[in-house]
This record gives structure tokens, sequence and C-alpha cells, in this order.
């Protein structure tokens, strides 16, 4: 789902420098390592990441009170360590995506919302 959604992402014309791993995900090197195989790209690890989620919606509440500039409220923690692909495990994800994609397919429906989504209407064509 992941690789699915970098695709989109990149296909509208958006470019991706850097992937950071936020929230409970930052917890697992493990984790890291699947993801940066699916993405085949490598992944950054910040210092304090798991807390990522909570530290964004309080500098979005500094940004919006005028707190302080962009620069110094959203300046980028430093790096702890990158987690990247394995070779095997990209080899593995790529032979599973066209399964995974046709998985989706026939179980979009099953989920309520979920088949108007773009994505899901993008995998039905």
């Amino acid at each position: 789902a992941f690789a699915d959604a970098q695709q989109v992402l990149l296909a509208a014309g958006s470019s991706i420098e850097t992937v950071s791993v936020i929230g409970g995900g930052a917890r697992s090197a493990l984790w890291g390592t699947l993801l940066a195989s699916a993405l085949e790209r490598p992944l950054l690890y910040r210092r304090g990441g798991e807390l990522g989620a909570a530290l964004g919606a309080a500098r979005l509440a500094l940004l919006g009170a005028g707190a302080g500039s962009r620069e110094t409220i959203c300046a980028s923690p430093p790096e702890d360590f990158v987690a990247l692909p394995d070779p095997a495990l990209v080899d593995h994800a790529r032979a599973r995506r066209p399964q995974f994609r046709d998985l989706y397919r026939a179980l979009a429906g099953s989920f309520p919302g979920l088949g108007s989504t773009p994505l899901a209407e993008e995998l039905q064509t």
C-alpha cells in the first residue's frame, strides 16, 4: 500500500527527496527495513521520531499562533540512523505487489467508504 501511494504521488509530479519515519513505526528498525524495501528507498529515522505526530501538531499550533518563524519552529531533529532496503526483500515485495493489488480490488467494496477513494478508483481501472 505504501509503494502504491508513493507511485501515485510520483505520477502526480511530486518529488520525494527523503522519507522520515515517525510515530509508532519509528520504534522498530525491522519495520524500517521492511518499509524501505517496499518503497525501494532509504528511510531516515530522526531523534524522537516516535513522537513525530504529536510534535507536528504542536508545531502547527505554534505556527498558527504566530509564535515564531517556520524555519525556527519546523527545524528537523537530528538524524538517528538510516534504514536501507534489503535487496532480497525488495525482490519479494515487487513479486507480491500484483497479488496485493488483486486482493485490494477484490476487497475494496468490503471496507465502508474505501471504494470511493482515488486510489481505489485507480486500482479498479
